[in-house]
């Protein structure tokens, strides 16, 4: 098969040629090419609009939510003996709370054991949850739980057993030389989570022995006594003064004492330690400070954004949009707005105002002024304020059917058609291409026999001018 390359036999250029052409007629491409990439500018300008938006959305929803006017602030004068925290609606004040004992779990151990020497009787174990006083148990209102114990079980198997049942004691086995022993502490602090062990023989009969077998293992009440095991603590309350009463707690944790103000004891104290609770007003100015941020930062995304350069070096990529432009003047409407009937009744009455860039910015004077009333910024914020506008209108402006949303999908629509348009001119392009291709190679091979034919004249011509012999 012959190989053949276009314009060798007529000295034509076609692949320059063809080229060129293919070249007018893809240059539509380029200018849709340039048109997408300043709409995918858009798009992330607008992106940067919404993550704008969704941050001052949460800003003012903070200012918005009556919780963080009603926050308040708990702490103790001495945070290492005592942990205090405020709900809202607790009481504000000042109390003094002395810790005179902590809240202790029982806890019990047996006689010695040689390291793996098994408990040498059949028999079980009942273990009740319940109170002792003194020698006295009474059980609790929550049933006995048994454990079955094998004459070969060591102390390891028996702890692994009472473990496994969770009877409201935990079992471990301390090693100390060539002896070890059982040590049972309850789950649960405070006086009513005693326990008490009763062990049975083979036959269920209760053991009263508790030197020898499986009876090592009790500690039980015998005749208001308690036998057996050696008791290691007992289960106590946590117990507090405060303001001079006493009071207990199965926990160290006190709920209720005082009026939405939960304290955790952590240590014995021999003096009163101090619980302060008051208005949470940092958190309260720190919530206004991060509103006034995230407005003063999406205000200046949408003017750098959209600003108009004379010289057009400095155009945004949103220059004149107006739905951006929209979104600020909005803002600056919301945020000048009045309250009506309340005190502060706007924000420049409370702290916050314009300054000559259209910037907020705060006086401190005044915020702490507006700081020591909640309520009146409450009023200011919330139930249909300007901090609960401003959040309903960025939350609008973002979705599906928002200002913001609605722009970004038209531009996202547009690149499609962009593309499409694109993937029409490359078809046609294709198209012509190989339209030219076949002309130019047609006209390629007539001049070329054209060519050939010339040649051939000429070598008639030259051989009968040529001088005869």
């Amino acid at each position: 098969m012959a190989i053949s390359s276009p314009g060798v036999g007529s000295g034509l250029d076609v692949n320059g040629i063809v080229s060129q052409l293919v070249a007018l007629e893809r240059k539509p491409i380029a200018n849709i090419q340039s048109q997408i990439g300043s709409l995918q500018s858009s798009i992330s300008a607008w992106a940067q609009i919404k993550a704008g938006l969704a941050k001052l959305q949460d800003a003012a929803g903070k200012l918005a939510a009556t919780s963080t006017w009603e926050a308040l602030r708990a702490e103790a004068s001495q945070p290492d003996a005592v942990a205090v925290s405020a709900q809202a609606g607790a009481v504000t004040g000042q109390f003094a709370v002395q810790v005179q004992a902590l809240a202790q779990a029982q806890s019990t151990r047996t006689s010695a054991f040689g390291v793996g020497e098994a408990v040498g009787e059949t028999g079980r174990l009942e273990i009740q949850l319940g109170q002792w006083n003194g020698g006295l148990f009474t059980p609790g209102s929550g049933s006995s739980v048994s454990i079955s114990i094998a004459a070969t079980d060591t102390l390891t198997t028996i702890a692994g057993k009472i473990n496994a049942a969770d009877a409201g004691v935990r079992a471990v086995v301390v090693r100390s030389g060539g002896e070890e022993r059982l040590v049972l502490r309850g789950t649960d602090t405070g006086q009513v989570n005693g326990f008490s062990v009763v062990a049975f023989d083979g036959a269920d009969n209760l053991v009263y022995n508790t030197t020898t077998g499986i009876g090592r293992l009790a500690f039980f009440e015998d005749g208001g006594v308690a036998v057996g095991q050696t008791l290691v603590q007992s289960a106590a309350d946590a117990q507090v003064t405060v303001e001079g009463i006493t009071v207990t707690s199965p926990t160290n944790t006190f709920e209720n004492v005082l009026s939405g103000i939960t304290f955790t004891a952590k240590a014995v104290t021999s003096q009163p330690v101090t619980l302060t609770v008051a208005s949470d007003a940092e958190g309260m100015r720190k919530a206004v400070e991060d509103f006034r941020s995230a407005f003063n930062e999406l205000s200046k995304t949408i003017r750098d954004l959209t600003r108009s350069d004379p010289t057009g070096l400095g155009n945004g990529p949103l220059r004149g949009d107006s739905a951006a432009i929209g979104i600020l003047t909005m803002l600056r409407r919301y945020a000048t707005d009045a309250v009506s009937g309340n005190t502060p009744s706007t924000l420049n009455e409370a702290g916050l105002m314009f300054d000559r860039n259209g910037q907020l910015a705060i006086d401190g004077t005044r915020l702490e002024a507006a700081l020591a009333s909640p309520q009146g910024l409450a009023g200011l914020f919330g139930n249909g304020g300007i901090g609960e506008r401003i959040r309903n209108f960025a939350r609008d402006a973002l979705a599906a059917s928002g200002a913001a949303a609605s722009r970004e999908r038209s531009l996202q629509d547009t690149i499609k058609r962009k593309n499409q348009e694109i993937e029409r001119i490359e078809q046609r392009v294709q198209r012509t291409e190989a339209a030219l291709r076949a002309q130019y190679t047609m006209l390629d091979t007539k001049m070329a026999g054209y060519s050939g034919l010339s040649n051939f004249i000429n070598q008639q011509l030259a051989g009968w001018n040529a001088p005869k012999r």
